[in-house]
């Protein structure tokens, strides 16, 4: 996430061997994909560039291995350089500040779910498809319906938003085909001071998959809670 010049963050994590109850793992913020040609967003009365991010795991056995991500938090901006990330349920997110809540939280999972459901990310929240010309805009949908549904005023509809992610962001979101009900399976949030929170997604174990399908994600197992 940038606000127009500034970066940001962004988050959602991509294939990493965590077990459902990890509690840290250590991330690097390398760029935004699309850089400055990735979508803007009217959010708040600012100006942000929103779609995927790009991480780079920096500890234990995937150490070298990068994914994108989506934002979770729009009160901190993204800086290069590791840091130790916490891994918590995302209603206890953000850090600092006031917990989503649960209702948050699953309308963020219904968004993506949904996308799932759509063809344009799979299950561990990386597009199905970053060659094609409809990518950045998709992504960017998908970032802006998320700060939306933590409370922030996405203005569709504002000159500042650019055509596409307002095209992709409608399609996403059409009444007759949006269902809330969905989940993404093993969705998380990735928390940390002083860097801008992110959505992560934590692998079930083997066994615990057996006989699901992903439908959108309909599931919702609770592990790492922050002490309160």
């Amino acid at each position: 996430m940038i606000q127009f010049s500034k970066m940001a963050m962004i988050a959602t994590v991509a294939g990493l061997c965590v077990s459902a109850t990890a509690g840290t793992i250590d991330l690097d913020y390398t760029g935004i994909v699309g850089g400055t040609g990735a979508g803007h967003a009217r959010i708040d009365a600012t100006t942000y560039l929103a779609g995927h991010m790009n991480h780079t795991i920096t500890s234990g056995s995937r150490t070298g291995e990068s994914f994108n991500t989506f934002c979770i938090e729009l009160g901190e901006y993204a800086a290069n350089g590791s840091a130790t990330y916490d891994i918590i349920d995302l209603a206890d997110a953000p850090n600092p500040g006031a917990y989503y809540g649960q209702a948050r939280a699953d309308a963020v999972s219904a968004i993506v779910a949904n996308a799932y459901a759509m063809g344009w990310i799979d299950s561990q929240l990386q597009a199905t498809d970053s060659g094609a010309s409809d990518y950045l805009a998709k992504m960017g949908a998908i970032q802006a319906a998320i700060w939306e549904a933590l409370g922030s005023t996405f203005d569709v509809n504002s000159s500042s938003t650019t055509a596409a992610v307002r095209t992709q962001y409608n399609a996403l979101t059409n009444i007759s085909s949006f269902d809330g009900n969905r989940r993404m399976i093993g969705l998380r949030a990735a928390v940390a001071a002083g860097q801008q929170d992110m959505l992560f997604i934590v692998p079930l174990p083997t066994g615990a998959l057996a006989g699901l399908t992903l439908l959108g994600g309909i599931a919702g197992v609770r592990t790492v809670r922050r002490r309160r």
